[in-house]
């Protein structure tokens, strides 16, 4: 009886967690309050994004549309966002918090006035904003299918289609996450002569954000998209999926829309 009472008072927390995470509110608070662990990747002198990038020519072939149309969902102050426009491509990206967007606008006035002008900022909830339609040429996506509730990913993926066409080509970074279990070690299997009562098993599923996001639900998600990973990514992420110190593992992935799907 205690095993169940614990269990349904965690999973009534975690679901008002979960409702609450939905609001552009609860995430401007997380920029107030500096948790924004995400952004640790941008953190250093050499950024990312042209290793990300390569991921794209490498698995797929090809090269990034010169001058082509870029689209930043969830963009937070991503410094990608002015280099993509440095770049030479016009950048349309969304945001809803105001604290993000504030830091954003700031990082893009330190840059050139040419690369100032092919940025377009949409601030508000991604979900209701007005996207572009059939106008994009590649998708940066890193932090945002991750960060929304896995239960409307099928409307995410729908504003994905609606700002994409024939030939658009997607940088998508995924994770996945093994069982997690709360309790006095939480990220560890409890040992097998403990009571399971304190040790309550969280589906990977609704731990996040950010989200679980394995390869075969992204395949099955972006129907009528080629999905392109490094080679030996896969063997990797499960190497270091058995190595109990890590909850988790990300991967860095390539798509390409193929058709009208």
């Amino acid at each position: 009886k205690l095993q169940f009472l614990y269990f349904i008072g965690l999973t009534r927390v975690m679901a008002d967690s979960e409702a609450e995470k939905l609001s552009v509110g609860w995430w401007d608070g997380r920029w107030v309050s500096g948790s924004t662990g995400w952004k640790n990747a941008e953190a250093g002198d050499v950024l990312p994004f042209d290793r990300n990038l390569e991921i794209v020519r490498t698995v797929l072939k090809e090269p990034l549309v010169e001058g082509g149309k870029a689209f930043v969902p969830l963009c937070g102050d991503s410094k990608v966002v002015p280099y993509l426009a440095a770049k030479g491509m016009s950048v349309v990206c969304v945001e809803g918090s105001e604290n993000a967007l504030k830091r954003l606008r700031e990082e893009i006035a330190t840059h050139p006035q040419a690369v100032q002008d092919r940025i377009t900022v949409i601030e508000g909830d991604f979900f209701t904003a007005s996207l572009p339609e059939a106008d994009i040429d590649f998708i940066y996506d890193r932090g945002s299918l991750v960060a929304i509730d896995p239960a409307r990913r099928g409307e995410y993926f729908a504003a994905i289609q609606k700002v994409s066409k024939p030939g658009t080509v997607c940088y998508l970074e995924g994770i996945i996450r093994s069982p997690v279990y709360s309790g006095p070690a939480r990220g560890k299997p409890p040992p097998s002569n403990t009571d399971y009562a304190p040790w309550v098993k969280i589906p990977n599923i609704v731990c996040g954000p950010p989200h679980n996001t394995p390869p075969s639900d992204v395949k099955e998600l972006y129907k009528g998209w080629v999905f392109r990973m490094e080679e030996g990514a896969m063997d990797a992420l499960i190497e270091g999926l058995q190595d109990t110190k890590n909850s988790h593992a990300h991967y860095r992935s390539a798509l390409k829309r193929t058709g009208d799907a």
